[in-house]
């Protein structure tokens, strides 16, 4: 398997940096009433709901209402399962009132006009259900196709059309990193890098476990997910997180429904625990998500049961109801700045951010010091290469600052349209964000 040394590098530095560091406050923005799914890094939120007798995927842009997802001729439903940074979402779409009945694997891609087109991905020959469960930034697209009996995981974007691999022992994709290393989420966590085609098995924690499910997986190759108990009760899940050379880590004590619902670059995670919708900060501590909401206009009580997701902004959408203002839906919470927080509270990121993003011609990347010290910082592309060094070593003073980058290389030439990422070290701190250039 392969897993970037810049990704390996980040995780490690995030852990030692934020040993001292405080759970950061989120002010909170209420988005409506649907239940939010997968969001990505330009804070696009992903679901799905009813509309009429009908199940519909939706999107919601940043500063837009919900829009519904266009379906094609003949079909009725459809079901968002993954988007990816550019803002193309995967699922599948029906001709019954349910995608779950004789579903069929589907893309949307935006049409640059604030619509979407759509793709119907096929299924593996003499198949007509499938399902896109998953999707990068650079292109691959997976999920399963069936028989009607069995299903069977396949690349939808594979080389002459839908692709099983079935023969490396994998079964359930359910997430995959721009590394183009795919997880399963069957019995015991499997990961598959598609360069490859080499399988690994992630095993079980130590101690008494029987199997592990994953649901998420990061650009250092973390897996966040579960792992099942053996025991005959029914108090048996507990959310846990794979990490190469320490392997897998159990966050919760065991419950009937406890489990990773996601988990960003940044190895932080957001889970349910028993009734209880906590997040996870290396190296800072696990906390209960509603006590760090800002309240300022009454008490936003979380829900467990709705789902939850997280970006490496710092961001999460979460279903929550607000007794005072009588809303009851998905809000958005964003970490409130340091200036918010107050002059004696720790830093805790570098404000790292770029704009316009996605952009064309040039973006700005700003970031903010806490203290002096040198600062590099540098871009890549989706295997980890570096494409541009913007800064190197170079003293800054605390407080904010910016520097701009047109879109070209460290040799002058304009780099491909595609998602890049930025990577800002000072002193000890790290921070990654992902910018979209546009050709």
């Amino acid at each position: 398997m392969r897993v970037h040394a810049w990704g390996v590098m980040l995780v490690l530095s995030l852990a030692a940096v934020r040993a001292e560091a405080q759970p950061p406050r989120y002010q909170a923005e209420y988005l409506g009433t649907f239940r939010p799914y997968r969001m990505n890094e330009m804070s696009q939120i992903i679901g799905t709901q009813s509309l009429g007798s009908n199940q519909r995927a939706f999107v919601v842009n940043p500063g837009e209402p919900l829009a519904y997802l266009p379906l094609p001729p003949g079909m009725a439903s459809s079901e968002a399962s993954g988007i990816n940074d550019l803002g193309v979402v995967v699922g599948r779409t029906s001709s019954f009132s349910s995608p779950e009945f004789s579903g069929r694997a589907i893309a949307w891609d935006p049409d640059g006009q604030g619509g979407y087109t759509y793709r119907l991905l096929g299924a593996l020959p003499g198949q007509s259900i499938s399902h896109a469960t998953a999707l990068n930034n650079v292109g691959d697209i997976v999920g399963y196709s069936s028989d009607g009996t069995f299903r069977y995981a396949v690349v939808f974007t594979a080389p002459g059309g839908p692709s099983s691999l079935q023969s490396l022992g994998i079964f359930d994709p359910v997430a995959i990193n721009d590394g183009r290393v795919l997880v399963d989420r069957s019995f015991t966590v499997k990961r598959l890098d598609l360069d490859t085609m080499i399988p690994g098995d992630l095993g079980v924690p130590t101690g008494s476990y029987l199997a592990t499910a994953a649901v998420a997986i990061n650009e250092a190759g973390q897996v966040g997910g579960l792992a099942i108990l053996t025991t005959s009760g029914d108090a048996d899940r507990v959310a846990a997180r794979y990490t190469d050379n320490v392997g897998w880590e159990v966050f919760s004590g065991a419950g009937a429904s406890n489990s990773v619902y996601d988990m960003n670059e940044d190895g932080d995670v957001v889970m349910r625990i028993y009734t209880g919708l906590y997040v996870r900060y290396d190296g800072v501590g696990t906390y209960l998500l509603e006590d760090l909401i800002a309240n300022t206009d009454g008490h936003w009580f979380v829900s467990y049961l709705s789902g939850a997701t997280m970006n490496s902004s710092g961001k999460l959408a979460v279903f929550a109801t607000n007794q005072e203002t009588g809303q009851s839906g998905t809000i958005l919470l964003t970490p409130e700045s340091p200036a918010e927080v107050g002059e004696t509270a720790r830093v805790e990121r570098l404000g790292l951010s770029c704009g316009p993003n996605p952009f064309v011609e040039a973006t700005r990347i700003g970031y903010a010091l806490p203290d002096p010290g040198s600062v590099t910082l540098r871009i890549y592309d989706s295997a980890g290469r570096i494409v541009r060094t913007l800064l190197s070593g170079v003293e800054r003073t605390p407080g904010p600052s910016s520097v701009q980058w047109d879109g070209k290389d460290d040799h002058g030439r304009e780099v491909a349209g595609g998602v890049y990422r930025l990577r800002l070290d000072a002193g000890r701190t790290s921070e990654t964000r992902a910018v979209i250039h546009l050709e």
